[in-house]
């Protein structure tokens, strides 16, 4: 996690092609970030396909049927929803599709999983998950966590995968060729697109020009995300065939493989930073994510209360690939974990 730039929008709405028969949509967000970028693609058979959605907020849809509309795309045109991942701003308008355009979804299973999952996990799996790794709370929560409202409105996913994504899976829609790239960090079943005829590499929230993407450790999530992260980095690294890059936040640009190195180094950085702390006295995840993310401890503390939560969770995903990596080690001592340098 990073702080992001001042950096100048497009208005929501706005649409721009970026390379033969690819669109890039610009559509609003009710948080930071203000944008997300989805992508329309002509099949060049009389249809269209979409990657990612947007959320189900009012104010989107309505930004993204006007898209279709400068665009002269038809309702029934509008055929196919690629996922890159199950997030509000991703896929939280594909119920809408799916009901209001017929539309077939196309998502990798694990992020159906995780929707499932996040449905009915028990809200004092997370409460017990922050504690043990040092945040304050109560002895008891006073009442069940529960998802931002600002983003849970606008997610109403679709209750169906038409087709399940595989990685390195070449999808044939139309006139055009997707090869699918399987990213797991941010979440584990993100998926990269490749258009194969105009080298237009499609890429989420995995390859962002600007920030990074949020990669941490929830309860009941994978143990090393960032481990994941960090080696779908340097597979993208390899991808051949890349002219340009479409990310879902940020302006688009050309090199792919200099990017992933930067995120790399960037995390890398981080764990350094982070071993160093510990080596002067054991810690745990929130005592380090003070030191490593101080900018977002500062300020009002209710305001502030959703960043410090996800900067712990990072932390926690950069501690426990320090002990993958056998540089650290971990126990608990009084229900808390705490991390010890090697």
């Amino acid at each position: 996690m990073t702080r992001n730039k001042t950096e100048l929008l497009p208005e929501p709405g706005t649409t721009r092609a970026i390379a033969d028969g690819v669109v890039q949509v610009a559509l609003p967000l009710p948080g930071k970030p203000t944008i997300i970028n989805v992508y329309l693609v002509d099949l060049r058979n009389d249809e269209w396909a979409l990657v990612d959605t947007g959320t189900a907020h009012q104010n989107s849809l309505e930004a993204f049927a006007g898209a279709l509309r400068k665009e002269g795309i038809k309702r029934e045109q509008l055929r196919h929803v690629l996922a890159t991942h199950h997030h509000p701003d991703h896929f939280g308008a594909s119920l809408h599709l799916q009901e209001e355009f017929g539309v077939q979804i196309y998502m990798h299973p694990e992020e159906r999983a995780l929707i499932e999952f996040m449905k009915n996990m028990d809200p004092m799996a997370m409460f017990e998950h922050v504690r043990r790794h040092g945040i304050p709370v109560p002895d008891k929560p006073t009442e069940p966590s529960s998802p931002n409202d600002s983003w849970s409105a606008g997610f109403k996913p679709a209750p169906k995968t038409d087709h399940e994504l595989t990685d390195g899976e070449v999808l044939s829609l139309g006139q055009r060729e997707f090869e699918v790239i399987h990213t797991p960090g941010h979440t584990g079943g993100h998926c990269c697109f490749l258009l194969r005829d105009t080298g237009t590499f499609l890429v989420g929230d995995h390859l962002l020009p600007r920030i990074t993407p949020h990669v941490g450790v929830f309860a009941g999530g994978p143990s090393n995300p960032l481990g994941d992260f960090i080696a779908s980095q340097q597979k993208c690294a390899t991808v051949e065939g890349v002219d340009l890059v479409g990310p879902a936040h940020g302006r688009t640009y050309s090199d792919p493989a200099y990017r992933a190195q930067q995120l790399i180094d960037h995390h890398e950085h981080r764990m350094r930073e982070m071993l160093d702390f510990i080596r002067k006295q054991p810690a745990n995840a929130f005592q380090v994510a003070e030191d490593s993310f101080r900018w977002v401890f500062e300020g009002d503390p209710e305001t502030q209360r959703f960043n410090r939560g996800a900067a712990v969770m990072e932390t926690i995903a950069h501690l426990n690939l320090l002990e993958q990596r056998g540089q650290v080690v971990s126990n608990e001592a009084d229900g808390v974990i705490y991390f010890h340098s090697v």
